[in-house]
């Protein structure tokens, strides 16, 4: 049985301390009106799922919940309230340090996806979120795993970046190189897979998922990308020589679950076979939506002074290798943006 911790944390349903912790998370709230809004949102959602035969609260429950109100013929004002209450307790309860040791019960792998998204302004609170949210949610998980006197778990996998290499086209990454970015995603990443040396120090497989950029209509880059190409406002950055190591979507979740199905530990770089630069990466995605790049390239110093050191995230230069992976006996869904980009905008 796995545990996937994405954004949304997770609490056994026999929890005794339930009402407790709810309620410390309740009592922060600044004002009468809000405490009472957020206190009745949580008590019909829990309401609602102490009646199931539910083992932990994940985003697929809360979606559940959510359908559940729609149908129940709730007005959209009161599913969004809701939506939003439940949102700020897994933040507060994340920040709280907060998860109840029997949501381990049973669970042999643990596969931790959390993190606070990476492309929103880097502002000194963002970017706090964006390293603690990942640190912490580690340090959440690592301190009931290591605490299992049952010695259950037996593999833990934990999402990473390859934002952790230094932005070098000359250069291709494997898993062993150690040529590390030290700009803020740099440092981010590197404290991010650091926080798991305790948990690799026991007997238990640690697998350090170092993933490239996610190709997917549901977030992320190639949504908005996307949408400017077949709108005849998209163009490239510079020469648009950079190198983008991307994956489809469902080549992410294939592989994960095949290094989990395969016993496997250490580090791999997911990633398809075929990295493209951003100038060809753009012209693809014009080809599909048989439209042309009419808009003139954009300086590299324009992107600089308006974006600041958020700016990495367009001009970032890296082919990563996912040499490792396919050794291993992977085979890719989608190997050539090509077929990638044909499966998703068309």
């Amino acid at each position: 049985m796995y545990i996937i911790e994405s954004n949304m944390a997770i609490i056994a349903k026999n929890s005794p301390d339930l009402q407790k912790m709810v309620m410390s998370v309740v009592n922060q709230r600044q004002n009468q009106n809000s405490r009472q809004t957020y206190y009745t949102a949580l008590t019909q959602f829990f309401n609602w799922y102490s009646a199931g035969d539910n083992q932990g609260i994940t985003a697929e429950i809360i979606r559940e919940y959510l359908l559940y109100l729609e149908n129940s013929g709730k007005s959209k004002a009161t599913i969004c309230t809701t939506l939003s209450v439940l949102r700020q307790l897994f933040k507060d309860l994340r920040r709280l340090g907060v998860i109840d040791e029997n949501c381990i019960d049973d669970v042999d792998i643990v596969i931790n996806l959390a993190g606070s998204p990476i492309a929103q302004l880097w502002t000194t609170k963002t970017k706090k979120s964006i390293l603690d949210s990942r640190v912490n949610s580690v340090n959440l998980l690592k301190k009931i795993i290591l605490n299992d006197n049952k010695g259950k778990i037996k593999q833990f996998a934990c999402a990473s970046a390859i934002g952790i290499y230094s932005s070098n086209m000359n250069v291709e990454f494997y898993e062993k190189s150690k040529s590390f970015s030290k700009s803020f995603l740099g440092e981010t990443v590197r404290k991010w897979e650091d926080s798991c040396l305790s948990i690799e120090k026991s007997n238990i497989k640690v697998l350090k998922l170092r993933i490239g950029l996610v190709l997917s209509m549901d977030g992320g880059l190639l949504k908005p990308i996307s949408f400017l190409i077949k709108n005849f406002l998209g163009t490239w950055v510079g020469d648009g020589k950079n190198y983008y190591s991307w994956i489809h979507i469902d080549d992410i979740a294939r592989s994960i679950i095949f290094l989990i199905d395969n016993n496997k530990e250490g580090i791999f770089n997911l990633v398809a076979p075929n990295p493209v630069n951003y100038k060809n990466f753009i012209l693809e995605i014009a080809k599909i939506y048989k439209t042309k790049v009419v808009i003139p390239r954009i300086p590299k110093k324009i992107i600089k002074f308006f974006m600041g050191e958020m700016s990495e995230l367009i001009l970032i230069n890296q082919r990563v290798s996912s040499k490792r992976l396919t050794s291993e006996g992977f085979e890719f869904k989608y190997v050539e943006l090509k077929s990638a980009l044909e499966n998703l905008l068309k």
